[in-house]
Order: C-alpha cells, then structure tokens, then sequence
C-alpha cells in the first residue's frame, strides 16, 4: 500500500497564513512559488509539524541516503471546537524528511521569518476540504487508547504502517481518490477567485 501519514495539527479554517501567523502549520496550504534551475515557477506546499523534533526512525530508516520519502499521502487532521478530530486536507506525491528543513518566508509585516517543514508538495497534489466538508463521517479519525487499536494516541504523528490500520487506511485512500476525482478543493476555489476578480 501507500506510504500514508496522519497528522495532527492546530484547527484553522483557510490554513493561508492569515488567522495565526506565529503558527507554522497554519501556512500548511499557502502556496509559495520556487523558480527552479530551469527558470519554470513551482507552486509548492510546506507542511510543518512543529510538535515534533523529528519523525519516528523507522521514517529515517526509509529516507535512507536520499533524505527524504518520496510519493506519500500526508493526511493533515485536527480538533475543531466540537472536540471532532477532523482532516482538514492532504498532500498527495509528497515528500516527507525526517528532521525538519527551513524555508525562507516574509510574513504580513514584510518580515522574513523561517519555516520549519517536514513535507513537501505541488500545489496541484494538495486538497483543502471546506470546512463544513470536514465534519463528514468519511474524514473522522480514530483515536488510540491503547498500542493495539489504529489511532492517535499522545503522538502528533501516526504512520499507517500497522496491520491494525489496514483497513481503515486502504478506506481512507478510497476516500481521496473519489474526493479527488469529484469534490471541491478550497485551494482550487481560492485560485478560481482570483482569476475571477
């Protein structure tokens, strides 16, 4: 199956950088343009996780020389006011390292300030559910009150690498496809309305 991540991040409605800047994973979906070598732009994501220093061995152990796990699903969830733990979006074809690299940003201000990220992707691979989407029982994850069951626990960082999650993730990947292929991508609207205006 899929390399598949779940994490767990503070709950915001738009995640551009905007309803709490001093907050990294609020810019989770802000695009950032990256010229390449070549000159072409890239709109990429940067996805932090600032609960954690670095992620589990086992995803050192997988970047291996290169650094970095290529191709995963990074699936970002959160606590909204309701107590629900949510998913608030994914990358797709991200990559993951595992300790935290730095990207240089300038806040509102026009200050540079440094963002720590573990995951990476084209804006083009990433979904932004709208909010009231979010609370679909489709995108409810699990919580973990013991080491057997598939959930979070106290870790902000859940690998779906155990059998107990296989069914629950293989559904879960399910989800996305059809989402992808069918349902509205607030990072797609936002872009829309731009052009539109």
């Amino acid at each position: 199956m899929k390399k598949l991540y779940f994490c767990l991040i503070p709950y915001f409605v738009t995640y551009d950088g905007t309803e709490a800047p001093n907050i990294p994973e609020c810019a989770n979906f802000l695009p950032v343009d990256l010229t390449g070598e070549d000159g072409t732009v890239y709109e990429l994501l940067f996805g932090a996780l600032t609960a954690k220093k670095a992620l589990p061995r086992a995803i050192a152990d997988e970047a291996g020389r290169e650094g970095f796990i290529s191709d995963a699903t990074v699936v970002f969830c959160a606590k909204a006011e309701t107590g629900a733990l949510v998913t608030v979006g994914w990358y797709s074809h991200a990559n993951v390292t595992p300790h935290p690299e730095v990207i240089p940003m300038t806040n509102e201000e026009g200050e540079e300030i440094q963002h720590p990220f573990f995951f990476c992707t084209h804006r083009e691979n990433a979904v932004l559910l709208p909010e009231d989407e979010r609370f679909k029982p489709q995108w409810q994850i699990p919580r973990s009150k013991n080491s057997v069951k598939f959930g979070f626990s106290a870790d902000p960082f859940l690998s779906a690498d155990t059998p107990s999650a296989d069914a629950f993730c293989r559904a879960f990947m399910e989800n996305i496809a059809h989402y992808e292929a069918n349902g509205d991508n607030w990072l797609c609207e936002t872009e829309d309305e731009e052009t539109q205006g």
